[in-house]
């Protein structure tokens, strides 16, 4: 008898593991999108996109990975979601998406957002949270006060009035380690920002100059 239970126990476990992948059948936790999110097949944003879900979706996660990604149990399978749009207390507010906006909004590769293109934010918005995630990229910044960077070569360097440090045409100075040297990009900032330095450290940052 006591074998019996023994080979009953091996049997369970076993079924368990083949209907659940990883053997995750009850280490998980609920939690709710809080945009738009994609399932990713890996946890990169250059793996393959498996679906979309909508706000306030359950989804099982699995475990917080430390690179900013979830590992979740979507459909019977293990995938991955970017961890900043998913919490444990969703609440359903008036900005839900309707059929007839989404024309108006565009899908960006900004850790799996939905974001409307004239979206801007304020400079006392952006060093407040430190960080943003608009458009194609995560927006971070760095001080002069803290780095001068007199080795940059910025054509009539000049603070702006929001305390952006700019090049003669306006462009906002940025640091990226993944574009090259030159490269204008559109900001979230309401004007365009141009790359001047490197130090990132990942291949989604951007970082810009400040001289807060």
């Amino acid at each position: 008898m006591k074998n019996f239970g023994k080979i009953f126990g091996v049997v369970s476990a076993g079924v368990i593991a083949s209907v659940l992948p990883t053997c995750y059948a009850s280490a998980y936790s609920v939690v709710y999108t809080t945009d738009y999110l994609r399932v990713r097949e890996a946890p990169s944003l250059d793996a393959a996109i498996i679906d979309v879900v909508s706000p306030g979706t359950a989804i099982q996660q699995i475990q917080e990975l430390n690179n900013g990604w979830s590992e979740v149990l979507y459909n019977g399978s293990v995938y991955y979601m970017f961890s900043y749009y998913l919490t444990s207390d969703y609440e359903d507010e008036d900005e839900s998406y309707y059929e007839e906006d989404i024309e108006d909004v565009v899908y960006d590769n900004d850790y799996d957002e939905y974001t409307y293109t004239d979206e801007i934010i304020s400079a006392s918005d952006f060093r407040f949270n430190g960080e943003e995630f608009w458009g194609d990229y995560r927006w971070t910044y760095y001080s002069e006060q803290v780095l001068p960077g007199g080795g940059l070569d910025i054509p009539g360097r000049h603070t702006d009035y929001n305390g952006y440090v700019c090049d003669e045409n306006d462009y906002i100075c940025l640091a990226s380690d993944f574009l090259d040297k030159g490269t204008v990009v559109s900001t979230p900032f309401g004007k365009d920002g141009k790359v001047y330095d490197c130090g990132c450290g990942d291949n989604i940052t951007l970082d810009v100059y400040v001289n807060w």
